[in-house]
């Protein structure tokens, strides 16, 4: 039988039959329970028939709408227990706003990193908080430049007793405003916390100074609950936050800006930012167990104010820093875990050295061998190598390089682009080609070029292109093609081809490009352009050359027509900004030849990676100068004869299988002077077979002889 009990506590059978209770405590604790109509429930559902007791009386407790320990112990007696089943605990006292929502900086002041070389700005942040009146704060500063270590240094002072007696024995205590907002579900419950806040610092008075960094965040929540504390001086505050955020936000707000006294916080200098870093070396010399010399924060410093840009120091030199010690530790860990029985700590820490370039590297891209050469040896060398690759402009080459070298000596006028030129000259003359080895050599990929065809930007909405939209424009979130890409590379060459062609507008955007090295996007951020080179390519006066070529006039009468052409076309500002003008004058027949070499060594270069030997004769140059040269068009007719000739042939040799690794192919001239023939030697077994001769112009082989030795054959490239 299925034991349960109704309502009262009697016993009934699975038929609902009352047994009656035998349980005297139960018996007893009914006769001193409330009466049906007073008990906790006064009616139960008729529905529930025969239920266990404890769910009835749990139930019962519950249904009266307050579970009171006298409620909770008659409920528990009848259930044949004594006493009260739990007593409510007292509520917990709340803990003080300023230790749930605040870090007091000054208890930690031991624990953080030195304040160097800021004590001009901690003095001028106690100066204000010493005031009667608007005794508040605000740090504006660039993101990186030391605001929250200011701060610091403060609470530094403070816990050293080298403060005013107005300041003396004050706190200074960090608002997470985090921590304010966190699980603030219910409306105001923010506005109360901050009230709180704000009540126990001016119960404390004057002996807490509030510390709220990203103090823009603060704007409409809690701002107009301080400013009648902060109007009566009642509570000292330091503020921090960037220029652009105190302009967007704080500004908006007069009635509280005013209240704050603004304090400058500078990026530091290059020395002063070395002294930063020998005051923080000791912190992390322990903290990665490393041994940092001053020659590497020397280094850091130099590299990062060259190589990392928009970013400010310190912040910038402090990562460099911190993260070479990073990877030096951990290399030094493998070392041990590799070699244990053969290096000891010391022995592993000196083979994993990190060098602060190695860092830079992986910060910009950089390669790292283009950090460590020596720059001077570089430069010195600029012009020879420029020639190796532009042919027939040396003049053009010596005019470049001179002026790289002039800017990178510090004698240019400083905080403009390393260069910036305009290519004078005919097609095919070597103008992009210049821009393609400058980006090589002084950035060590032609990567590094960013190039703009200035036929599209045509029309005054096209400077929108290069900059970026302006808020409530279309494509604002894209930013500009040209501000975009020198943020991601800002080591690089810029060309602008056919610069004549762009619209009128689009120059003024240059005219502060070439003055100032920097651009303004349309989202208001600086893009520094002072580490790029600018060329402009343009064909203005190009007839005048060509005719000079031909003997209509001489070279020099002809550079003074180009010169007037642009000046012509361009505005005297505009020409005014440039480093140089540069002229490239049209290819002679001797330097066509030599790109041909230049080219024809490309192809060579490419199928010696396939294990493939090329060796070509100066009657097949012969045939490539006469079937391609066109004076109106310079060098890149070569090109595309070669490809349409040269590199298709070997193409399909390769697809057919009629050459493969360790084979050479000699191209010489065809009997006529007009094409070129192919001769394959297989290097394995050169006198087992005769070589076979593949001619563009013949299937036959009878026209040469295979006998006769090449040496005296052909002069070989």
């Amino acid at each position: 039988m299925l034991e349960s009990y109704n309502f009262f506590g009697n016993t009934i059978d699975d038929n609902g039959k009352d047994f009656g209770n035998q349980d005297a405590s139960s018996r007893n604790a009914r006769s001193q329970a409330p009466s049906p109509a007073t008990a906790p429930s006064s009616t139960v559902p008729a529905a529930l028939g025969a239920v266990p007791r404890e769910t009835l009386y749990v139930q019962s407790a519950a249904q009266s709408g307050s579970m009171a320990p006298a409620n909770v112990s008659w409920a528990a007696a009848q259930l044949g227990r004594s006493g009260p089943v739990f007593t409510l605990a007292a509520p917990k006292p709340q803990a003080p706003a300023l230790e749930v929502y605040g870090r007091d900086m000054t208890a930690e002041a031991g624990n953080t990193d030195p304040v160097v070389g800021r004590d001009d700005v901690i003095d001028r942040v106690i100066c204000v908080l010493c005031r009667r009146s608007k005794n508040s704060a605000v740090l504006v500063g660039a993101p990186g430049v030391g605001k929250t270590a200011v701060a610091e240094g403060l609470a530094q002072r403070i816990a050293a007793g080298n403060v005013p007696a107005a300041l003396s024995g004050a706190r200074v205590v960090e608002l997470d405003l985090g921590a304010v907002m966190a699980g603030t579900t219910a409306r105001g419950m923010v506005e109360e916390r901050v009230r709180n806040v704000i009540k126990e610092a001016e119960d404390a008075n004057g002996k807490v100074i509030l510390f709220i960094d990203e103090m823009h965040l603060l704007l409409g929540v809690g701002a107009n609950l301080l400013k009648p504390a902060l109007a009566r001086g009642r509570i000292r505050c330091v503020g921090a936050t960037t220029f652009d955020e105190h302009r967007k936000y704080v500004e908006r707000d007069t009635a509280f800006e005013r209240r704050f006294q603004k304090v400058h916080v500078p990026e530091p200098s290059l020395v002063a930012t070395v002294a930063i870093l020998q005051g923080l070396k000791k912190k992390f010399e322990e903290h990665h167990n490393t041994i940092i010399q001053d020659a590497a924060i020397s280094a850091a410093v130099r590299l990062a104010n060259r190589y990392i840009t928009g970013r400010q120091f310190p912040d910038k030199a402090i990562d460099v820093i911190d993260e070479a010690s990073a990877i030096t530790r951990i290399q030094a860990d493998n070392q041990l875990k590799g070699n244990n029985t053969h290096h000891s700590p010391v022995d592993a820490l000196k083979e994993a050295i990190v060098c602060p370039d190695q860092v830079v590297s992986q910060f910009t891209g950089i390669p790292v061998n283009a950090l460590a050469q020596d720059e001077k040896v570089k430069l010195m060398n600029l012009a020879n190598r420029l020639q190796e690759r532009v042919v027939g402009q040396e003049e053009a080459v010596n005019l470049v390089a001179q002026s790289v070298l002039r800017s990178r000596a510090g004698l240019d006028q400083p905080g403009q682009p390393i260069g910036s030129f305009l290519f004078l000259g005919s097609t095919g003359v070597g103008k992009t080609e210049l821009a393609k080895a400058l980006a090589e050599q002084l950035f060590d990929s032609e990567k590094m070029l960013i190039r703009f065809d200035m036929t599209e930007f045509v029309g005054s909405h096209s400077v929108l292109r290069l900059i970026g939209a302006p808020p409530s424009y279309h494509g604002y979130e894209e930013g500009g093609q040209l501000t975009e890409k020198v943020r991601q590379r800002p080591y690089s060459v810029i060309l602008f081809d056919e610069i004549e062609k762009a619209d009128p507008a689009t120059f003024n955007v240059f005219l502060q490009l070439l003055d100032d090295g920097v651009l303004t996007d349309g989202k208001g951020r600086t893009v520094d352009f002072k580490n790029t080179i600018i060329i402009m390519t343009s064909n203005l006066g190009a007839e005048y050359l060509m005719k000079a070529m031909t003997g209509g006039k001489s070279m020099e009468a002809a550079r003074e027509l180009v010169i007037k052409q642009a000046e012509k076309h361009f505005k005297p500002e505009f020409l005014n900004r440039l480093s140089e003008i540069v002229i490239f004058e049209p290819l002679s027949q001797d330097n066509l030849r030599v790109v041909a070499y230049v080219q024809m060594k490309g192809i060579i270069a490419r199928l010696a990676d396939k294990g493939i030997n090329i060796s070509v004769s100066e009657a097949a140059i012969d045939v490539v100068l006469s079937e391609s040269y066109n004076p109106l068009y310079g060098a890149r007719p070569i090109r595309r004869w070669l490809q349409k000739n040269v590199m298709t042939k070997l193409s399909e040799m390769l697809v057919k299988g009629e050459v493969d690794a360790d084979t050479t192919v000699i191209i010489d001239a065809s009997e006529d002077m007009k094409d070129l023939r192919y001769i394959v030697k297989n290097a394995r077994c050169p006198y087992k077979r005769p070589p076979l001769e593949i001619s563009s112009d013949s299937d036959s082989d009878n026209d040469i002889d295979l006998n006769a030795p090449i040496e005296k054959k052909m002069k070989w490239i």
